[in-house]
Protein backbone atom coordinates (compact mmCIF):
# COMPACT_ATOMS: atom_id res chain seq x y z
CA UNK A 1 0.00 0.00 0.00
CA UNK A 2 1.36 3.33 -1.29
CA UNK A 3 1.08 6.82 0.66
CA UNK A 4 -1.42 7.92 -1.93
CA UNK A 5 -3.43 4.81 -0.58
CA UNK A 6 -2.59 4.66 2.94
CA UNK A 7 -3.77 8.54 3.16
CA UNK A 8 -7.00 7.96 1.06
CA UNK A 9 -7.46 4.90 3.80
CA UNK A 10 -6.75 6.66 6.45
CA UNK A 11 -9.14 9.96 6.04
CA UNK A 12 -12.23 7.46 5.46
CA UNK A 13 -11.59 5.06 8.14
CA UNK A 14 -10.93 7.52 10.80
CA UNK A 15 -14.87 9.26 9.95
CA UNK A 16 -17.23 7.23 12.05
CA UNK A 17 -19.58 6.16 9.39
CA UNK A 18 -21.71 3.79 10.95
CA UNK A 19 -25.09 2.78 9.63
CA UNK A 20 -27.17 3.83 12.60
CA UNK A 21 -26.21 7.44 13.35
CA UNK A 22 -25.21 8.37 9.89
CA UNK A 23 -23.68 11.02 10.95
CA UNK A 24 -20.04 11.22 9.26
CA UNK A 25 -21.79 10.77 5.38
CA UNK A 26 -21.31 13.76 3.57
CA UNK A 27 -18.28 14.51 4.98
CA UNK A 28 -17.31 10.68 4.27
CA UNK A 29 -18.76 11.42 0.50
CA UNK A 30 -16.49 14.79 0.37
CA UNK A 31 -13.18 12.68 1.34
CA UNK A 32 -14.45 9.89 -1.03
CA UNK A 33 -14.69 12.50 -4.05
CA UNK A 34 -11.70 14.57 -3.27
CA UNK A 35 -9.54 11.30 -3.97
CA UNK A 36 -11.56 9.73 -7.44
CA UNK A 37 -10.97 13.31 -9.16
CA UNK A 38 -7.38 13.58 -8.00
CA UNK A 39 -7.09 9.42 -9.34
CA UNK A 40 -8.65 10.94 -12.95
CA UNK A 41 -12.13 9.41 -12.72
CA UNK A 42 -15.31 11.75 -13.54
CA UNK A 43 -17.43 12.07 -10.36
CA UNK A 44 -21.60 12.63 -9.76
CA UNK A 45 -22.69 12.65 -6.34
CA UNK A 46 -26.67 11.00 -5.95
CA UNK A 47 -27.71 12.15 -2.19
CA UNK A 48 -30.79 9.60 -1.38
CA UNK A 49 -31.82 12.68 1.38
CA UNK A 50 -34.27 10.85 3.73
CA UNK A 51 -36.64 11.91 6.67
CA UNK A 52 -33.73 15.47 6.31
CA UNK A 53 -30.97 13.34 6.72
CA UNK A 54 -27.87 13.32 3.85
CA UNK A 55 -27.42 10.27 1.95
CA UNK A 56 -24.67 10.97 -0.78
CA UNK A 57 -24.17 8.06 -3.13
CA UNK A 58 -20.52 8.67 -4.74
CA UNK A 59 -20.56 7.54 -8.75
CA UNK A 60 -16.88 7.55 -10.07
CA UNK A 61 -16.80 6.83 -13.78
CA UNK A 62 -13.54 5.89 -15.96
CA UNK A 63 -14.41 5.99 -19.49
CA UNK A 64 -12.04 3.90 -21.61
CA UNK A 65 -14.09 4.64 -24.45
CA UNK A 66 -15.10 0.89 -25.00
CA UNK A 67 -18.12 -0.87 -25.50
CA UNK A 68 -18.57 -2.63 -22.05
CA UNK A 69 -19.32 -0.91 -18.96
CA UNK A 70 -18.17 -2.69 -15.55
CA UNK A 71 -20.28 -1.25 -12.33
CA UNK A 72 -17.74 -1.82 -8.76
CA UNK A 73 -20.36 -1.60 -5.96
CA UNK A 74 -18.52 -0.79 -2.74
CA UNK A 75 -19.99 0.74 0.15
CA UNK A 76 -18.86 3.36 2.66
CA UNK A 77 -20.92 2.73 5.63
CA UNK A 78 -19.88 0.60 8.87
CA UNK A 79 -21.24 -1.51 10.96
CA UNK A 80 -21.45 0.09 14.82
CA UNK A 81 -18.35 -0.67 16.66
CA UNK A 82 -19.88 -1.73 19.86
CA UNK A 83 -18.44 -1.28 23.17
CA UNK A 84 -15.27 0.88 22.02
CA UNK A 85 -13.37 -0.17 25.46
CA UNK A 86 -13.73 -3.33 24.12
CA UNK A 87 -11.49 -3.14 21.79
CA UNK A 88 -7.53 -3.14 21.99
CA UNK A 89 -6.96 -0.86 19.01
CA UNK A 90 -9.33 2.83 18.81
CA UNK A 91 -11.69 1.50 16.16
CA UNK A 92 -11.82 5.12 14.30
CA UNK A 93 -8.24 5.95 13.69
CA UNK A 94 -6.22 3.96 11.22
CA UNK A 95 -3.26 1.86 12.69
CA UNK A 96 -0.85 0.14 10.59
CA UNK A 97 0.60 -3.20 12.15
CA UNK A 98 3.63 -4.72 9.95
CA UNK A 99 1.35 -6.51 6.98
CA UNK A 100 -2.04 -5.51 8.55
CA UNK A 101 -4.26 -2.33 8.66
CA UNK A 102 -6.91 -1.74 11.49
CA UNK A 103 -10.00 -0.08 12.02
CA UNK A 104 -13.40 -0.28 12.06
CA UNK A 105 -14.75 -1.08 8.18
CA UNK A 106 -10.95 -1.21 7.23
CA UNK A 107 -12.24 -4.69 5.59
CA UNK A 108 -15.51 -3.94 5.20
CA UNK A 109 -15.72 -1.94 2.89
CA UNK A 110 -13.48 0.58 3.10
CA UNK A 111 -10.33 -0.94 2.12
CA UNK A 112 -11.84 -1.98 -1.11
CA UNK A 113 -13.15 1.30 -1.80
CA UNK A 114 -9.88 2.40 -2.04
CA UNK A 115 -8.54 -0.53 -3.28
CA UNK A 116 -10.96 0.07 -6.74
CA UNK A 117 -9.98 3.74 -6.85
CA UNK A 118 -6.16 2.71 -6.80
CA UNK A 119 -7.07 0.08 -9.59
CA UNK A 120 -8.97 2.76 -11.76
CA UNK A 121 -6.35 5.64 -10.97
CA UNK A 122 -3.37 3.03 -12.34
CA UNK A 123 -5.61 2.45 -15.00
CA UNK A 124 -6.14 5.43 -16.14
CA UNK A 125 -2.50 6.60 -16.14
CA UNK A 126 -1.76 3.41 -18.04
CA UNK A 127 -4.18 4.20 -20.70
CA UNK A 128 -4.95 0.19 -20.63
CA UNK A 129 -8.61 -0.62 -19.79
CA UNK A 130 -10.41 -2.58 -22.20
CA UNK A 131 -13.80 -1.26 -20.24
CA UNK A 132 -15.31 1.25 -18.64
CA UNK A 133 -15.47 1.22 -15.24
CA UNK A 134 -18.47 3.06 -13.00
CA UNK A 135 -17.51 2.77 -9.37
CA UNK A 136 -20.07 2.73 -7.29
CA UNK A 137 -19.59 4.02 -3.53
CA UNK A 138 -22.72 4.48 -1.43
CA UNK A 139 -24.19 4.20 2.08
CA UNK A 140 -26.57 1.74 4.07
CA UNK A 141 -25.11 -1.51 2.62
CA UNK A 142 -25.27 -2.64 6.38
CA UNK A 143 -29.00 -1.84 6.34
CA UNK A 144 -30.20 -3.38 3.29
CA UNK A 145 -28.82 -1.19 0.88
CA UNK A 146 -32.02 1.15 0.85
CA UNK A 147 -31.48 4.85 -0.25
CA UNK A 148 -27.97 3.22 -1.72
CA UNK A 149 -27.77 0.98 -4.06
CA UNK A 150 -31.14 0.10 -4.58
CA UNK A 151 -31.29 3.99 -5.38
CA UNK A 152 -28.95 4.49 -7.96
CA UNK A 153 -30.38 1.07 -9.40
CA UNK A 154 -34.37 1.91 -9.06
CA UNK A 155 -34.23 5.41 -7.97
CA UNK A 156 -33.71 8.32 -10.58
CA UNK A 157 -29.97 7.96 -11.37
CA UNK A 158 -31.19 3.84 -13.01
CA UNK A 159 -27.45 3.36 -13.11
CA UNK A 160 -26.74 0.34 -15.41
CA UNK A 161 -23.99 -1.87 -17.09
CA UNK A 162 -23.00 -4.93 -18.45
CA UNK A 163 -21.66 -6.73 -15.75
CA UNK A 164 -21.25 -5.84 -11.99
CA UNK A 165 -18.74 -6.54 -9.13
CA UNK A 166 -19.48 -6.31 -5.92
CA UNK A 167 -16.30 -5.84 -4.23
CA UNK A 168 -17.57 -6.71 -0.45
CA UNK A 169 -16.72 -10.28 -0.60
CA UNK A 170 -13.47 -12.37 0.08
CA UNK A 171 -10.58 -13.51 -1.25
CA UNK A 172 -10.75 -16.97 -1.11
CA UNK A 173 -13.21 -17.64 -3.57
CA UNK A 174 -15.30 -15.31 -6.43
CA UNK A 175 -18.46 -15.56 -5.34
CA UNK A 176 -21.65 -16.24 -7.79
CA UNK A 177 -24.31 -15.57 -5.14
CA UNK A 178 -25.39 -14.75 -1.68
CA UNK A 179 -27.68 -15.03 1.08
CA UNK A 180 -31.04 -13.43 2.07
CA UNK A 181 -31.46 -11.95 4.74
CA UNK A 182 -34.38 -11.84 6.95
CA UNK A 183 -34.45 -10.01 10.44
CA UNK A 184 -36.84 -9.15 12.77
CA UNK A 185 -38.02 -9.10 16.46
CA UNK A 186 -40.45 -11.15 18.65
CA UNK A 187 -41.92 -9.51 21.37
CA UNK A 188 -43.29 -11.86 24.68
CA UNK A 189 -46.24 -10.39 26.36
CA UNK A 190 -46.52 -10.77 30.01
CA UNK A 191 -47.70 -8.32 33.03
CA UNK A 192 -45.44 -5.99 35.06
CA UNK A 193 -45.44 -5.15 38.38
CA UNK A 194 -43.65 -5.28 41.41
CA UNK A 195 -41.22 -7.95 41.97
CA UNK A 196 -42.11 -8.61 45.97
CA UNK A 197 -45.36 -9.92 44.35
CA UNK A 198 -44.31 -12.27 41.53
CA UNK A 199 -47.66 -14.65 42.04
CA UNK A 200 -49.69 -11.55 40.56
CA UNK A 201 -47.79 -10.84 37.37
CA UNK A 202 -46.98 -13.06 34.19
CA UNK A 203 -42.75 -12.28 34.30
CA UNK A 204 -42.29 -12.17 30.36
CA UNK A 205 -38.43 -13.26 30.76
CA UNK A 206 -39.69 -16.90 32.10
CA UNK A 207 -42.59 -16.77 29.47
CA UNK A 208 -40.12 -16.11 26.91
CA UNK A 209 -37.97 -19.11 27.86
CA UNK A 210 -40.27 -22.17 26.93
CA UNK A 211 -41.24 -20.40 23.70
CA UNK A 212 -37.15 -20.30 22.46
CA UNK A 213 -37.13 -23.32 23.13
CA UNK A 214 -39.74 -24.30 20.54
CA UNK A 215 -38.08 -21.52 17.99
CA UNK A 216 -34.35 -23.33 18.55
CA UNK A 217 -36.44 -26.44 16.22
CA UNK A 218 -37.01 -23.84 13.44
CA UNK A 219 -33.27 -24.00 13.30
CA UNK A 220 -33.16 -27.70 11.88
CA UNK A 221 -36.30 -26.82 9.86
CA UNK A 222 -33.92 -24.42 7.80
CA UNK A 223 -31.30 -26.36 8.08
CA UNK A 224 -32.38 -28.90 5.86
CA UNK A 225 -33.53 -25.91 3.44
CA UNK A 226 -30.14 -26.85 0.61
CA UNK A 227 -29.07 -24.46 -2.17
CA UNK A 228 -27.44 -25.55 -5.88
CA UNK A 229 -24.79 -22.95 -5.13
CA UNK A 230 -21.62 -23.86 -3.79
CA UNK A 231 -20.69 -22.94 -0.21
CA UNK A 232 -17.54 -21.17 0.78
CA UNK A 233 -14.25 -22.91 1.72
CA UNK A 234 -14.44 -24.10 5.32
CA UNK A 235 -18.24 -24.56 5.22
CA UNK A 236 -19.74 -27.30 7.45
CA UNK A 237 -21.88 -27.73 3.93
CA UNK A 238 -21.04 -28.41 0.01
CA UNK A 239 -23.96 -25.61 -0.80
CA UNK A 240 -25.76 -23.01 0.91
CA UNK A 241 -27.58 -23.61 3.25
CA UNK A 242 -30.82 -21.98 5.50
CA UNK A 243 -30.25 -20.70 8.81
CA UNK A 244 -32.09 -19.50 11.79
CA UNK A 245 -30.14 -17.55 14.83
CA UNK A 246 -31.88 -15.95 17.76
CA UNK A 247 -29.25 -12.96 18.21
CA UNK A 248 -30.57 -10.29 20.57
CA UNK A 249 -32.91 -10.61 24.10
CA UNK A 250 -33.93 -7.59 25.33
CA UNK A 251 -36.17 -7.54 28.73
CA UNK A 252 -36.69 -5.47 32.11
CA UNK A 253 -35.45 -2.62 33.53
CA UNK A 254 -34.84 -2.35 37.08
CA UNK A 255 -34.42 -5.47 39.60
CA UNK A 256 -37.56 -5.13 41.42
CA UNK A 257 -39.94 -5.27 38.61
CA UNK A 258 -40.94 -7.67 36.92
CA UNK A 259 -40.86 -7.18 33.25
CA UNK A 260 -44.16 -7.10 31.22
CA UNK A 261 -42.58 -7.63 27.36
CA UNK A 262 -39.46 -9.72 26.58
CA UNK A 263 -38.25 -8.86 22.78
CA UNK A 264 -36.20 -11.64 21.12
CA UNK A 265 -34.21 -10.44 17.41
CA UNK A 266 -33.44 -13.17 15.44
CA UNK A 267 -31.34 -13.40 11.88
CA UNK A 268 -32.31 -16.06 8.98
CA UNK A 269 -30.66 -16.27 6.26
CA UNK A 270 -32.19 -17.64 3.23
CA UNK A 271 -30.77 -19.20 -0.22
CA UNK A 272 -30.46 -17.68 -3.74
CA UNK A 273 -33.37 -19.67 -4.80
CA UNK A 274 -36.16 -18.98 -2.05
CA UNK A 275 -38.61 -16.33 -2.19
CA UNK A 276 -38.05 -14.01 1.67
CA UNK A 277 -41.66 -13.61 1.28
CA UNK A 278 -42.54 -17.06 1.96
CA UNK A 279 -39.72 -17.72 4.35
CA UNK A 280 -40.90 -14.46 6.69
CA UNK A 281 -44.35 -16.74 6.47
CA UNK A 282 -42.71 -19.68 7.16
CA UNK A 283 -41.27 -17.70 10.45
CA UNK A 284 -44.72 -16.65 11.19
CA UNK A 285 -46.42 -19.79 10.87
CA UNK A 286 -43.61 -21.75 13.08
CA UNK A 287 -43.97 -19.06 15.76
CA UNK A 288 -47.91 -19.63 15.81
CA UNK A 289 -47.25 -23.28 16.32
CA UNK A 290 -45.07 -22.12 19.41
CA UNK A 291 -47.77 -19.86 20.95
CA UNK A 292 -50.28 -22.38 20.40
CA UNK A 293 -47.58 -25.24 22.11
CA UNK A 294 -46.64 -23.00 24.85
CA UNK A 295 -49.54 -21.07 25.47
CA UNK A 296 -47.45 -17.73 25.34
CA UNK A 297 -48.67 -14.45 23.90
CA UNK A 298 -46.06 -12.97 21.64
CA UNK A 299 -46.06 -10.69 18.31
CA UNK A 300 -43.86 -10.35 15.16
CA UNK A 301 -42.37 -7.56 13.49
CA UNK A 302 -40.13 -7.89 10.43
CA UNK A 303 -37.07 -4.87 10.28
CA UNK A 304 -35.65 -6.88 6.94
CA UNK A 305 -36.92 -8.78 4.08
CA UNK A 306 -33.47 -8.81 1.60
CA UNK A 307 -33.61 -11.53 -0.79
CA UNK A 308 -30.63 -13.11 -1.66
CA UNK A 309 -29.49 -13.85 -5.51
CA UNK A 310 -27.43 -15.99 -8.14
CA UNK A 311 -25.72 -15.51 -11.43
CA UNK A 312 -24.83 -18.19 -14.22
CA UNK A 313 -21.30 -19.10 -13.32
CA UNK A 314 -20.94 -20.01 -16.88
CA UNK A 315 -21.46 -16.57 -17.93
CA UNK A 316 -18.73 -15.02 -20.33
CA UNK A 317 -18.37 -12.04 -17.80
CA UNK A 318 -17.82 -14.17 -14.70
CA UNK A 319 -15.60 -16.92 -16.58
CA UNK A 320 -13.45 -13.74 -17.84
CA UNK A 321 -13.01 -12.62 -13.89
CA UNK A 322 -12.51 -16.05 -12.63
CA UNK A 323 -9.41 -16.47 -14.93
CA UNK A 324 -7.82 -13.05 -14.01
CA UNK A 325 -8.10 -14.37 -10.51
CA UNK A 326 -6.55 -17.48 -11.42
CA UNK A 327 -3.99 -15.56 -13.10
CA UNK A 328 -3.33 -13.38 -10.53
CA UNK A 329 -3.52 -15.03 -7.51
CA UNK A 330 -4.12 -18.78 -7.32
CA UNK A 331 -5.50 -21.12 -10.09
CA UNK A 332 -6.98 -23.32 -7.06
CA UNK A 333 -9.59 -20.47 -6.07
CA UNK A 334 -13.19 -22.03 -6.35
CA UNK A 335 -16.49 -20.40 -7.69
CA UNK A 336 -18.47 -20.20 -4.74
CA UNK A 337 -21.75 -18.24 -2.83
CA UNK A 338 -21.47 -15.93 0.07
CA UNK A 339 -23.49 -17.08 3.37
CA UNK A 340 -23.70 -13.59 4.20
CA UNK A 341 -25.68 -11.01 1.88
CA UNK A 342 -25.01 -8.35 -0.16
CA UNK A 343 -26.07 -5.67 -2.47
CA UNK A 344 -25.69 -7.99 -5.40
CA UNK A 345 -29.90 -8.59 -5.71
CA UNK A 346 -29.93 -5.16 -6.84
CA UNK A 347 -28.33 -5.62 -10.04
CA UNK A 348 -28.95 -9.45 -10.54
CA UNK A 349 -32.57 -8.05 -10.57
CA UNK A 350 -32.26 -6.10 -13.84
CA UNK A 351 -30.49 -8.96 -15.46
CA UNK A 352 -26.94 -7.76 -14.70
CA UNK A 353 -24.73 -10.60 -14.05
CA UNK A 354 -22.42 -10.40 -10.95
CA UNK A 355 -19.26 -11.51 -9.11
CA UNK A 356 -17.86 -10.94 -6.00
CA UNK A 357 -14.71 -10.49 -4.51
CA UNK A 358 -12.96 -8.45 -1.80
CA UNK A 359 -10.33 -8.39 0.81
CA UNK A 360 -12.52 -9.80 3.97
CA UNK A 361 -11.26 -12.49 4.94
CA UNK A 362 -12.88 -14.81 7.31
CA UNK A 363 -10.13 -13.58 10.02
CA UNK A 364 -10.78 -9.96 9.63
CA UNK A 365 -13.21 -9.82 12.35
CA UNK A 366 -15.28 -7.13 10.46
CA UNK A 367 -18.39 -6.38 12.08
CA UNK A 368 -16.19 -7.67 15.64
CA UNK A 369 -13.72 -6.09 17.49
CA UNK A 370 -10.14 -5.22 16.34
CA UNK A 371 -11.43 -5.32 12.78
CA UNK A 372 -8.35 -5.53 10.59
CA UNK A 373 -7.22 -5.93 6.97
CA UNK A 374 -4.20 -7.98 5.51
CA UNK A 375 -2.26 -6.08 3.00
CA UNK A 376 -1.47 -8.42 0.86
CA UNK A 377 -5.18 -8.99 0.10
CA UNK A 378 -5.78 -5.49 -0.49
CA UNK A 379 -3.11 -5.73 -3.09
CA UNK A 380 -4.94 -8.82 -4.46
CA UNK A 381 -7.52 -7.49 -5.09
CA UNK A 382 -6.47 -4.19 -7.12
CA UNK A 383 -4.16 -6.36 -8.93
CA UNK A 384 -6.75 -8.69 -9.85
CA UNK A 385 -9.29 -5.67 -10.55
CA UNK A 386 -6.16 -4.15 -12.92
CA UNK A 387 -5.94 -7.50 -14.68
CA UNK A 388 -9.34 -8.12 -14.97
CA UNK A 389 -10.22 -4.31 -16.49
CA UNK A 390 -6.81 -5.13 -19.27
CA UNK A 391 -7.74 -8.78 -20.28
CA UNK A 392 -11.37 -8.62 -20.68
Amino acid sequence: MDKWEENFLREIVELDTNSDEKKNYVACAEVIKNYCTEAGLVVEIFDSMHDGIPQPNVVATMDAGAKTTVLLCTHYDVVPPGDVEDWKLPPFKLTMKKDKAYGRGVSDDKGNIVAAVSAAKELIKKGSSKVNWKILISPNEEIGGEYGIDYLMNGPPKIRGDFCLVVDSGPEYVSVGASGVIAGTITVHGTQGHAGYPFKFANAIHLSIPLMQVMLDFIDVRTKVVSEFPAPPGSPHQTLWGRFSMTVYEAGSKTNTIPGKAAISFDCRSIPEEDVEEVAKDIENFLEKAKEETGVEATLEFKTKHSGWGSDPENKFIKAFHAAVHDVVDPGIPISADLGGNDGYYFTKHGIPTACYGTLRDDNNYHGLDEFMHLEDFEKVKSVLIHFAEKC
